[in-house]
């Protein structure tokens, strides 16, 4: 009995006081807080500690690098940084080091300034906002578009439908990707993305419509395969068993009979695809691929039906990455394109950020894009 009062009593007049205690602790983040601004001044020896590239092209990528934190660290938010700390640090993999064109990046990090309760003193908080520059960062088309599963799949060079500029000048384009905008800033004079042609187009369908071919047979023969099977094993059942696998060979028939169907649609789309690439002119082939998916017929999104005829401008162009953007001679700058994107978690565009997420858009929207664009030539 001694017990079960004493339980009752710690759960009466004991825990009250531990919600209170837990109810007290107060973290506030501390808006006019000097802070204080790092960065690392290490990046050649960081770089060469990959043993990924030669000494130039390590050299030259720490050069870029450097250029690039400089330009950060004198933007008019950290100079000083207050109700925060920020950080800009270098950040690497050596696999993407040894890519054709390696990848590098600049992290610029902003952290709360905060007091809490439980500690004395000012404390940096683990949140805040970051702000990537990463450096010939080809992936960030990786999964670009509607087309990009099926490139893959087929081992077809990635294409997808042209990005809508929302704020662009002559140091960087702009658009929205998964809701966020991404600036690029391009290190030479040639375009980063250029349109497929319509002969590229047509040469996906064809492989396209091939693949489909061999996917719908091989459905076909294994389908054929387990009726074979049920036939068997029919054989032996009575009643419902036998009932159910005579349903289940009905229907085995009726996927065979579709996927039949979409096999003579394929070979159909393929014929009328190769007829169209022998009947067209050499201007006609190279003209830039444009597709209007209202026109489409097909239960596809790939397909012969929505290619409009060449010299349209109306519809949706269809661009690739132009291979030959990135200039491999010996005394090229390595870091050639600059891809930019912020996360500022708790971002609400009903409402105006608060002072640390207002300072990292400033950065943002204000860097001198210029002189990123110099820092890689």
């Amino acid at each position: 009995m001694k017990k079960r009062i004493k339980a009752l009593l710690f759960t009466v007049f004991l825990c009250p006081v531990m919600v209170s205690a837990v109810a007290q602790i107060n973290i506030e983040k501390l808006r006019d807080a000097p802070g204080k601004l790092t960065r690392n001044r290490n990046t050649l020896a960081f770089i060469q500690s990959f043993k990924a590239l030669s000494m130039g092209k390590a050299a030259s990528l720490a050069y870029i690098s450097d250029k690039i934190m400089d330009i950060i660290c004198q933007q008019p938010p950290l100079n000083p940084p207050t109700g925060f700390n920020a950080d800009v640090h270098a950040v690497g993999l050596d696999t993407k080091l040894k890519e054709k064109e390696p990848r590098f990046q600049v992290d610029c990090m902003l952290r709360y300034l905060t007091k809490d309760s439980r500690y004395t003193g000012i404390k940096e908080s683990m949140d805040g906002a970051d702000l990537y520059l990463i450096m010939n960062d080809y992936d960030i088309f990786d999964q670009m578009g509607n087309y990009w599963q099926d490139c893959y799949k087929l081992k077809f060079q990635l294409f997808f439908e042209s990005p809508v500029y929302s704020d662009s000048s002559s140091d960087y384009i702009e658009f929205q990707y998964k809701g966020d905008p991404v600036r690029i800033v391009l290190g030479n004079n040639k375009p980063l993305l250029i349109a497929l042609t319509r002969k590229e187009y047509i040469q996906f369908l064809i492989k396209y419509e091939q693949e489909s071919i061999k996917s719908d047979s091989d459905a076909v023969k294994t389908s054929l395969e387990g009726e074979q099977t049920i036939r068997k094993l029919m054989k032996t059942e009575t009643g419902s068993d036998r009932d159910y696998a005579a349903s289940s060979l009905k229907s085995m028939d009726e996927g065979i009979e579709q996927f039949r169907k979409n096999m003579a649609q394929s070979k159909a789309e393929v014929e009328r695809c190769k007829a169209l690439l022998q009947s067209m002119s050499p201007e006609e082939t190279r003209a830039p691929a444009r597709v209007d998916y209202n026109k489409n017929t097909s239960t596809r999104l790939a397909s012969l039906t929505s290619l409009l005829p060449a010299g349209e401008t109306e519809g949706t162009l269809l661009v690739k990455i132009n291979p030959d953007y990135y200039d491999r001679s010996p005394g090229a700058p390595t870091a050639q394109m600059l891809v930019m994107y912020y996360a500022i978690p708790g971002l609400d565009y009903t409402k105006s950020p608060d002072y640390l997420g207002q300072a990292m858009l400033d950065i943002f929207h204000h860097i001198d894009y210029q002189l990123l664009k110099a820092a890689m030539q």
